[in-house]
């Protein structure tokens, strides 16, 4: 069994599993009451995956497998979405394990998995598609999580709003959104989710989001003074008062 704690490598894979959840949960789905109603499928497999080189192992064939046919017909958007959402989980399963904070730690293989990713996400972006694939979508929202990249994050959230226009998504679309400092975009998310909050601890959840916002317009103003200065909001790993992730009261 999978929580069979006497077993010194399942109890690794749990922490890793754990870590990683911690930091979704910190950068917008705050308990498990809030965040994604639409799974990727997969997570513990693609975390727990041996890498090899740039590409871990489990997913070398399929990679390679869609980047040939990419070739032959290069703006096609179902492999593209494929092969962003393989590139994604081939960088999951590349994370290591902090054994000190416990949190995962961003290699150099899985990010350049997620840069490429990213990459053929854009292109897939590009092509304009009727009907985004939301699968994807989830897969590039956790890479851009994990890469601190709010603003991507957002972008991909924005296509699980429209798929799924419920609290817990546009409340995760307003939390991206803050944190990348795109407060004009954070307060119509904030409108949505106070219009579906519909009991008492989705209210004390959009008062977290106010304080967020209160954070994100005073590091905009202080980023315009100064623009070498690091955004702390797009660390999701961190806590409100310090810059950082959203909790659950």
């Amino acid at each position: 069994m999978l929580f069979d704690l006497s077993n010194p490598r399942r109890k690794n894979v749990i922490r890793v599993v754990y870590a990683l959840l911690a930091i979704l949960f910190a950068a917008g789905f705050v308990g498990w009451g809030i965040g994604s109603e639409a799974g990727v499928g997969g997570i513990v497999d693609a975390i727990t995956g041996n890498g090899s080189g740039s590409t871990a192992s489990q997913f070398e064939d399929q990679i390679e497998d869609v980047e040939k046919r990419l070739e032959t017909d290069p703006d096609n958007p179902r492999l593209l979405a494929e092969l962003a959402s393989l590139r994604a989980q081939s960088g999951r399963a590349q994370l290591e394990l902090d054994e000190n904070t416990g949190q995962p730690i961003l290699t150099e293989d899985a990010r350049a998995e997620f840069d490429k990713a990213a990459d053929a996400w854009v292109r897939y972006l590009d092509t304009d598609p009727k009907d985004p694939d939301v699968g994807a979508a989830a897969s590039m929202r956790e890479a851009y999580l994990l890469m601190g990249d709010m603003t991507g994050a957002a972008r991909a959230q924005e296509i699980m709003v429209r798929d799924n226009p419920t609290f817990n998504e546009y409340f995760s679309l307003a939390d991206y959104r803050y944190r990348s400092l795109d407060i004009k975009g954070g307060d119509k998310a904030l409108e949505q989710a106070r219009k579906r909050a519909d009991d008492q601890q989705q209210r004390r959840y959009l008062k977290q989001l106010e304080r967020l916002r209160k954070q994100a317009v005073d590091y905009k103003k202080q980023l315009e003074k100064n623009p070498q200065a690091e955004n702390p909001l797009a660390n999701p790993t961190g806590g409100l008062g310090g810059g950082g992730g959203l909790v659950a009261p």
